[in-house]
């Protein structure tokens, strides 16, 4: 009898601590473990540190930071160090830019991020500016894991030298990654035999389906394709749990959710840190409510990292004063009135190779926008000279435009001869008579407006794919290329590309990158004979 009263009274105590929750069975909600994810994007080179300005906050405000692989290696080993669980360090692409790369083709600002402490990396267009063939060099014997998921490698010299996806465990947790390129992979880039081996769509569908099948429970995407891109791609393939993204160039201010899947963008040039803290429940799921997203500014108050310090040193104590990228063997007249006045012949050269490159109708860039504003001699072409003329790194934009917006574009042109607003062109063919009557236009509460037309245009033909030449279609549709300056901020007064365009896609294509990688092939550049593209009458 007594027997029976202990294991009554054990068995009502055991009830009353269950429903109690004192003694509760672990749920699947309860958390397991917790997972740290850090990165960048788009670092283009910048090892060393530089003072900049940059907006990381949710209201606009700048932050001071400097940036450097010496003060990102230290964020990262600080992170390590302090994280409750494992902690996976990122890159979405295109590090492979500027001197370094240059100089020691790629290997020096690989090696570096491997010493910093970069685990996988995707591979964004710039790291393909000049060929496969060097950067499947640079990738050997690296520290981190290439993804080159929608890349067909297979047969080329690529071949081994990135992973189409990984799954890696930490702990009890499979996480699996792959990687996805710019659609505009084929335009932006020296692509050689490399090409997409399907749409961002396409392959993302293919690779959830194939991580899951291997296990993973969890699935990164490590995206060179751009924010835009990035909520459409989770819009429509489920199964993603997070989008590590680049070739934005910008942070999100806040962490984004679509169809369940975290957005995050490692932003440029090293400025911030990307972090993302997060928990898993016990079946390995992201508890969505733990999910931690932080901005981390690398700023001059972050000590370098001695280790990586003295490697960048040892390359940098080996950087010439000026890389020799190419050579001219006619002068470059880049003096104001040269590209102001009239017709320029760097101009054309440079908005030549814009038209060829993205198949546009038209390329228009304001005068303002090659700098340098001398006369460079015949001889060694340098990174320094194309970094004079091209100051502001203006990215090229494309877009569509009727034909009666891009005459009143040009009218405005004509009114700003002599000013940075005077455009420089390609693909068109342009009389301008300056004792005509000049466009006007003002500014409204609403937006701008055209009070004079302007009658200076004598004569302005689009150029045809046979190279005959018909004039401007006012209901047309035109294929056009201009800067970053123009299209997305109005610059000079040229409204119309913003209001009155669509179709505007950034080509993250500066004058810079586009003349480095044509030299890169051709070694020599030579400004052509003027064309007669731009006559400018006098009565």
């Amino acid at each position: 009898m007594k027997n029976s009263r202990i294991i009554l009274f054990s068995a009502l105590f055991s009830l009353f601590l269950s429903c109690s929750g004192l003694w509760a069975a672990p749920t699947m909600t309860a958390a397991t473990q917790q997972l740290t994810f850090l990165g960048t994007a788009d670092l283009q080179g910048q090892l060393e540190s530089s003072h900049r300005s940059s907006d990381l906050g949710d209201r606009g405000q700048k932050i001071d930071v400097v940036g450097g692989i010496a003060r990102i290696a230290t964020l990262i080993k600080e992170s390590k160090k302090q994280g409750q669980g494992p902690v996976i360090i990122l890159s979405s692409g295109d590090d492979l830019m500027g001197r370094y790369f240059h100089t020691f083709n790629g290997k020096a600002i690989f090696s570096l991020l491997g010493t910093a402490g970069y685990e996988i990396l995707a591979l964004g267009n710039h790291e393909f500016d000049r060929g496969p063939g060097l950067l499947a060099e640079a990738l050997e014997k690296t520290k981190f894991v290439p993804l080159c998921s929608d890349l067909a490698v297979k047969g080329t010299v690529m071949q081994g030298s990135c992973q189409p996806l990984l799954i890696r465990q930490y702990d009890n947790v499979k996480i699996g990654f792959f990687s996805l390129m710019t659609p505009k992979f084929p335009y932006v880039t020296t692509t050689g035999n490399v090409s997409l081996n399907g749409s961002n769509v396409a392959v993302a569908t293919k690779m959830v389906s194939e991580l899951r099948e291997k296990g993973a429970d969890l699935i990164v995407a490590i995206t060179h394709i751009g924010s835009d891109l990035d909520r459409q791609l989770a819009a429509e393939v489920k199964g993603i749990d997070l989008i590590f993204g680049g070739h934005s160039h910008s942070y999100l201010p806040k962490l984004e959710t679509v169809n369940r899947t975290l957005i995050v963008n490692g932003g440029e040039k090293g400025a911030a840190l990307v972090r993302l803290d997060m928990k898993l429940s016990s079946d390995r799921k992201i508890i969505p409510e733990s999910v931690a997203y932080t901005l981390i500014p690398v700023t001059e108050s972050v000590s370098e990292d001695q280790i990586t310090a003295e490697e960048l040193r040892h390359y940098t104590e080996q950087l010439p004063a000026a890389v020799v990228l190419g050579r001219t063997d006619s002068a470059w007249q880049l003096d104001k009135n040269s590209v102001r006045s009239g017709e320029s012949t760097v101009a054309d050269m440079i908005n030549d190779l814009i038209l060829e490159k993205f198949q546009v109708d038209v390329v228009l860039n304001n005068a303002g926008a090659f700098r340098g504003n001398k006369e460079y001699p015949a001889g060694q072409i340098t990174d320094t000279m194309l970094h004079e003329i091209d100051e502001f790194e203006n990215d090229v934009y494309l877009l569509k435009i009727k034909g009666k917006y891009l005459h009143a574009v040009l009218e405005h042109s004509a009114s700003l001869i002599g000013q940075g607003g005077f455009l420089q062109v390609a693909g068109l063919r342009l009389s301008i008579n300056p004792s005509k009557n000049s466009q006007e236009v003002a500014g409204k509460e609403e937006g701008w407006e055209v009070l004079k037309p302007g009658e200076r245009i004598v004569d302005a033909q689009i150029r045809n794919r046979d190279r005959s030449y018909s004039p401007i279609e006012p209901e047309k549709e035109y294929a056009l290329a201009t800067n970053a300056y123009l299209a997305q901020h109005g610059g000079d007064q040229y409204y119309w590309f913003k209001e009155y365009g669509s179709d505007q896609v950034n080509t993250y294509t500066t004058l810079y990158s586009l003349l480095a990688e044509k030299l890169d092939n051709a070694k020599v550049l030579n400004p052509p004979l003027p064309d007669g593209r731009i006559l400018v009458v006098t009565p």
